[in-house]
């Protein structure tokens, strides 16, 4: 696996998004270079039957549930028990996939592409998939503040400005929208795919471990499950978890984990940027049966 530490800046950079058909991606130097090229590389990818395959939007918890599946694969309740941060098995930053057949454990494997960019023999050979999502409003938010932070993004870049070019121009990634409405289909259709919400995870933690733990059929106890649910509550991950990200960053520091809270958007969204937004849901929306929760019950 390549070491981010020999990048240089303009390689790291995650800001601007270059344009690909009618999406707008990461640029990293592979995409730039031949994106049709690295998608049929991706979509080749030698899977094996048991591989788990974590589908996330991101910053919507990729790896909080990352932490949570590898313990639960490994049976043990130690951090970063495999050696590694979820970006050492994110095959969007990769160029080569073989390096994962040293892998001798269960692969846990990562990806922010749409469902029709996954590895094909991952389908085939019905490999666990989970899908992992957020409320769209938290979520551009913390993707926001986190391009601020990152390396190729202006210093004045305004959260008005992302909000026109990435909120109402949803193409990053394939857009939210896209994403969403392919990974539900996806749920919906194959047994061997579930969804995992980050409101469900904060507001019911132990129950959504335990429902992962059946999809991936390990063993457990209700005393594993009530340690892992401690070890990866929000603030002590933040302190444990390994976190490649900080190698983007324009001041070296971790951007993995911020607040873990349900409704800062009231924070950031205006009254008719709410309107505007809710209203682009609705169309956008509208034959797909998910829900998503924007505020804390408890009020915190």
């Amino acid at each position: 696996m390549e070491s981010r530490g020999v990048w240089n800046e303009e390689e790291v950079a995650v800001y601007p998004p270059i344009k690909y058909k009618e999406w707008t991606l990461f640029p990293w130097p592979h995409w730039k270079e031949d994106t049709d090229k690295y998608l049929k590389l991706l979509k080749n990818f030698k899977s094996r039957e048991d591989d788990i395959l974590l589908c996330t939007v991101q910053k919507g918890g990729s790896h909080w549930v990352h932490e949570i599946v590898c313990m639960l694969v490994d049976q043990t309740t130690t951090y970063n028990n495999r050696g590694s941060s979820l970006d050492d098995v994110h095959l969007d930053t990769m160029t080569d996939f073989d390096s994962l057949e040293k892998e001798t454990k269960r692969r846990i494997i990562h990806t922010h592409l749409p469902f029709q960019c996954i590895p094909s023999q991952h389908m085939e050979k019905k490999g666990k998939t989970i899908f992992v999502n957020r409320n769209p409003k938290d979520r551009h938010v913390s993707q926001y503040v986190f391009f601020k932070k990152m390396f190729g993004t202006p210093p004045d870049y305004s959260w008005d400005q992302y909000f026109q070019e990435m909120v109402i121009n949803d193409t990053f990634m394939s857009g939210w929208f896209n994403y969403t409405r392919e990974m539900v289909s996806a749920v919906e259709k194959y047994s061997n795919v579930i969804h995992v919400l980050f409101e469900d995870l904060k507001l019911n933690q132990t129950a959504e471990i335990k429902r992962i733990a059946d999809f991936l059929e390990v063993p457990y106890t209700n005393k594993l499950i009530n340690e892992i649910a401690d070890k990866c509550e929000f603030d002590k991950l933040k302190t444990n978890k390994l976190d490649g990200t900080a190698e983007y960053a324009k001041d070296n520091k971790s951007t993995l984990f911020r607040k873990g809270i349900i409704g800062d958007w009231k924070n950031w969204f205006t009254v008719a940027e709410n309107e505007q937004f809710d209203e682009m849901y609705k169309r956008e929306m509208k034959d797909v049966s998910m829900s998503f929760i924007y505020e804390d019950p408890s009020g915190k």
